[in-house]
């Protein structure tokens, strides 16, 4: 099965490294919680990384589509402590639930997807 042809996994690939790099993310905001003047920080939304999604041509001649995640960017919060530490543990923790909660979306319609794609060609 060439899983490289297919639109729906190409989406969920790009859509799983998205989720992968934003609980990277979020678990850095948490460890630094209590180091002053750290900023929280995000990624891009997922439907921006697909608007900008482009497409390169590499020297043979090959099409390679690319993720286009940015760097995290600097998230603005409603205030920062004293000491200039702008992590709210509420709001991150309510982020990697969402981000937990989408993972496991994704990877449930992609074993879905795999399963009638096998049912499709006759294997089981």
């Amino acid at each position: 099965m060439d899983t490289a042809s297919s639109d729906v996994f190409a989406m969920a690939e790009k859509r799983l490294a998205w989720i992968g790099q934003r609980q990277s993310v979020l678990a850095q905001n948490v460890a630094n919680a209590n180091t002053p003047g750290y900023v929280a920080r995000d990624v891009r939304p997922f439907a921006d990384v697909l608007a900008s999604t482009a497409q390169q041509t590499d020297s043979a001649g090959f099409t390679q589509e690319t993720i286009g995640l940015a760097s995290p960017q600097t998230v603005s919060t409603a205030g920062t402590s004293i000491d200039g530490n702008s992590v709210a543990l509420d709001e991150q923790l309510e982020k990697i639930a969402e981000t937990d909660t989408a993972h496991q979306l994704a990877t449930n319609l992609y074993k879905k997807y795999v399963s009638l794609f096998k049912a499709a060609i006759g294997r089981n």
